[in-house]
């Protein structure tokens, strides 16, 4: 009798906490996804959970879902004892196991800033398994990581949120590309007129941007190429294809090893920042906070060393 008695309070235990992931969700999908389980899986749950509580908790359509009143009462009632069982099981799971940190970030960012450098919080860290998930060029946050970098003019969502840097954008081409200009005569602004410009899909307007904050009038390049991520962007610059405008400070090594240099000493200046965002749905503070604390304090010099110029509006997009 005992045994059974446990048995079926696991069970419920399991239904309810599934139950809260599916309504704070609003998803089966994205319930399952974070349990390791199907769609289907988590469904029988939460009917199974429906038929011992004898009432609806989720009003299915064809798309989504929505809770009943029932299933609102409950989800209020039992999501912070949910919550305070899981943060005592983390807390004890930190202390003798290492924990995975789901961190999603921008590409460039992560290829630039974060993993130059990742092996010292790692070292440092053995207990975390970091989990670094690239975002993608639509800029959909996962609503499963622990902690998002965004690169945005307004400051995201979330249980806490700290502002990093800001950026700009600096014109630039490869070495050989440059030296080619030089000789046939060309000054920077001449050039941007007889050569191919590369172009961030996200961001259409950004070299019309620069030449109005650079006073320069209209461009008429020769061609333009369109690319959908800055690390394409800079690697077609630094093969000598066209002339891009680069984002900083996050290409600075491109420029430290001459692998770019600027066409011209005028930047776009920006009110975009990189944010860290620390997810509502976040159960593992602990963790989190070390690595929100090592990021600040490897990265804050980056906050101080951009320029203050007039600042220029563009478009956000992700890098």
């Amino acid at each position: 009798m005992l045994e059974y008695r446990e048995t079926r309070m696991a069970m419920q235990l399991r239904g309810l906490r599934t139950f809260c992931l599916v309504a704070r969700y609003l998803s089966f999908k994205e319930a399952a996804d974070e349990l390791c389980l199907t769609a289907s899986a988590v469904s029988h749950q939460i009917s199974d959970l429906e038929t011992q509580l004898d009432c609806k908790l989720f009003e299915r359509l064809t798309r989504s879902i929505s809770l009943t009143e029932k299933g609102r009462q409950l989800y209020e009632q039992i999501v912070p004892h949910i919550d305070a069982i899981d943060e005592s099981l983390e807390k004890i799971k930190a202390s003798s196991h290492r924990v995975p940190l789901l961190v999603q970030l921008p590409e460039f960012f992560a290829s630039e800033l974060l993993m130059p450098i990742i092996g010292g919080f790692s070292e440092a860290n053995e207990d975390i398994d970091l989990q670094i998930e690239s975002m993608d060029v639509s800029g959909s946050v996962n609503n499963r990581a622990d902690i998002n970098i965004i690169l945005s003019r307004k400051m995201p969502a979330g249980k806490r949120v700290e502002k990093l840097f800001p950026i700009r954008y600096m014109p630039a081409c490869s070495q050989s590309l440059y030296e080619d200009l030089c000789s046939q005569g060309f000054s920077g602004l001449d050039a941007l007129n007889d050569c191919t410009l590369l172009l961030h899909k996200a961001r259409p307007n950004a070299w019309s941007r620069w030449a109005r904050h650079a006073g320069v009038g209209n461009i008429r390049p020769r061609q333009i190429i369109y690319v959908d991520s800055m690390f394409a962007l800079a690697r077609a610059a630094e093969q000598g294809v066209g002339v891009a405008l680069v984002l900083m400070p996050v290409s600075k090594a491109w420029f430290d090893s001459q692998a770019l240099v600027p066409l011209h000493d005028i930047d776009l200046i920006t009110e975009d920042y990189y944010w860290m965002s620390l997810s509502e749905n976040s159960r593992k503070q602990e963790p989190a906070d070390r690595f929100w604390q090592w990021i600040i304090a490897n990265l804050q010099h980056y906050a101080t060393s951009e320029r203050n110029d007039t600042m220029v509006e563009p478009d956000s997009f992700v890098a």
